[in-house]
């Protein structure tokens, strides 16, 4: 033992006297006793992991489902499948897909790209109703200011 070790076990109890020589001497310390089963959490304690942790994958498996349906039932527009459909209106040439169109123009005559302003200016140039000539003019105007034609 070192000089320093001694002054400081002399500073302590007697019983750290003993476990340092313990120690010193190589001898090993017992274990600590394992935990009773009382004190073990309940999936531990259980003999039957496997129905339980069969049941837990149910109940998972109950959850994702019910979101996957909840998912599916939610409206078209609200998600990324709204913006795809954005994309399929020029599309469609019907009188909902034109209305859709015209409503959700900007007011300086686009849409959210310019992709999609050529695509639906392209699509209302073909429709004969008043409201899909003003539109088809208020896009093309904005293609023109911003050197897009």
């Amino acid at each position: 033992m070192t000089k320093d070790l001694e002054e400081t076990l002399e500073e302590l109890e007697p019983e750290c006297y003993a476990v340092v020589a313990r120690l010193l001497a190589g001898a090993e310390v017992e274990p600590a006793p394992h935990a009773p089963d009382e004190m073990l959490p309940p999936i531990k304690r259980a003999k039957c992991r496997v129905p339980l942790l069969a049941a837990a994958s149910v109940l998972v498996l109950l959850g994702l489902g019910s979101i996957i349906l909840h998912d599916a039932k939610r409206p078209v527009g609200t998600d990324a499948r709204g913006a795809a459909r954005e994309y399929r209106l020029a599309d469609a040439h019907t009188g909902v897909a034109i209305a859709e169109m015209i409503r959700t123009q900007n007011a300086d005559g686009s849409w959210k790209n310019d992709f999609l302003t050529r695509r639906n200016a392209a699509a209302l140039a073909q429709c004969h109703g008043m409201e899909a000539r003003i539109a088809y003019k208020k896009a093309m105007r904005n293609l023109r200011m911003r050197g897009l034609l």
